[in-house]
């Protein structure tokens, strides 16, 4: 009877025992599952932040590159730009020399009270030659004599000296100049004023 009861009660602490043991380990599970409608997880929450952080493929742009400088037209008349200096103005109405009429020209007076006379444009380092045909107006004192001078950025380009009933073509190379300046000289005793005009003044590239 007492090995019966000793069995008996072996078994029932074994039996006790398991179903601790499987009610424990069924616990543990239930706690590291977690409902389908629960909060997310750390994890997924730390890939939605990098997920919204990072730039959408749709947003970059491309920046332009700066559009270059506008190139120049076949050429500039001097008459139609505004001297930056001038010692005595320039007159740009139209002008005969020796005879031909040059619409688009460029002036300048000059005597014994004021011998020399010069105006400086600025040409933005735009253009590659400076043409005129230069003489004296038709309308200027018999006798007269002046002289011209091509300068660019203070250097003297071209000098020619040319008396009434005269003419001489100018072809000037700039090297792509900030200023030309072109300048008359008189160096007579005469105080009556002489015209010294640049027929057709262009700029080319």
């Amino acid at each position: 009877m007492n090995v019966r009861r000793t069995r008996s009660t072996a078994a029932a602490l074994t039996a006790a025992a398991m179903l601790l043991l499987a009610t424990a380990c069924d616990g543990q599970g239930k706690s590291e599952r977690q409902p389908a409608n629960g909060p997310p997880t750390t994890q997924s929450a730390t890939t939605q932040s990098a997920s919204t952080n990072a730039p959408s493929p749709s947003r970059t742009t491309t920046s332009s590159s700066p559009s270059g400088s506008t190139a120049p037209s076949s050429m500039q008349y001097l008459s139609e730009l505004d001297p930056l200096t001038s010692t005595q103005g320039v007159d740009t109405s139209a002008a005969t020399v020796n005879g031909t009429g040059f619409a688009r020209s460029v002036t300048q007076t000059a005597n014994a009270g004021g011998p020399v006379n010069d105006a400086e444009y600025n040409i933005e380092r735009r253009w590659q030659k400076f043409k005129a045909t230069i003489g004296l107006r038709d309308d200027s004192p018999s006798g007269g004599r002046l002289t011209f001078e091509v300068s660019a950025d203070g250097k003297s380009l071209y000098k020619q000296s040319v008396s009434l009933g005269q003419t001489q073509d100018v072809n000037v190379d700039l090297h792509s100049a900030l200023r030309i300046k072109l300048t008359v000289t008189y160096s007579g005793q005469d105080n009556t004023y002489f015209y010294g005009t640049w027929g057709d003044a262009r700029l080319e590239p």
